[in-house]
């Protein structure tokens, strides 16, 4: 079995099945690392399990399919517990994370120079083209407090690597979507994190998942870290 799992939580993506996953399987070919793909499905209603089930005829590709939709960072908890691999390397399925990257991510983890690697928006050579002024000037607002946890630039990344055991000793209460947040907070300067630049886009195919719910999973995310650092201090 490998020893390195890509994980990609899906809700609704069937649209989006085809193109990441020849986009993935190619870098994997062209590449000198192994691994395997797997998607953890939160109750999808659109066909997307059927999409993954023919690839998983006849690819390293594999499906946990969730009754509930637990969240992404639920989903994310369950893929790793549910692998044996000893990396990680967490991607969305819409195609804003370039799986071309997946090599450099990977490469710091194997090396044993970094215990995280982050596909960022914000070091040097990162991009997001597709994004109007205002909604940068947002994501950067919401990226503030997070830094409290963290000296990363793109804390609130959904696209990353990591040693499994760091996913599995999570909380399953982990909230809403930042998972790698929850990774930073909880090892802290423990933690030697590396990012690697990335162009991020957005989705052409399905919905995007970001709504209110979102962002208030999101404050209950900072509140839960804030009360827990108190906590620890005293």
């Amino acid at each position: 079995m490998p020893t390195i799992t890509v994980i990609v939580p899906t809700l609704n993506e069937v649209e989006n099945i085809d193109l990441l996953l020849k986009r993935v399987l190619s870098t994997r070919q062209s590449c000198s690392i192994d691994f395997d793909i797997l998607f953890v499905d939160s109750a999808s209603t659109d066909g997307t399990c059927d999409r993954v089930l023919d690839w998983q005829e006849r690819e390293p590709v594999h499906l946990l399919r969730l009754d509930t939709n637990m969240g992404l960072a639920g989903a994310v908890i369950a893929g790793a517990r549910y692998t044996s691999s000893k990396y990680i390397l967490v991607m969305d399925a819409d195609l804003s994370h370039p799986p071309e990257v997946i090599p450099k991510l990977l490469r710091p983890l194997l090396e044993g120079t970094d215990d995280m690697v982050i596909g960022s928006r914000y070091v040097e050579g990162g991009s997001i083209p597709d994004w109007p002024f205002s909604r940068k000037l947002f994501s950067r607002i919401a990226t503030l407090p997070a830094l409290i946890f963290c000296g990363v630039k793109d804390p609130l990344a959904g696209f990353f690597a990591v040693e499994r055991r760091k996913l599995t000793e999570l909380s399953d209460s982990v909230p809403g979507f930042k998972i790698g947040l929850a990774i930073l907070a909880e090892y802290g300067k423990d933690l030697r994190v590396t990012e690697i630049p990335i162009e991020f886009r957005d989705r052409d195919f399905g919905e995007s998942k970001m709504n209110y719910w979102v962002v208030f999973d999101y404050l209950k995310q900072l509140l839960s870290l804030v009360f827990k650092r108190v906590g620890r201090k005293g």
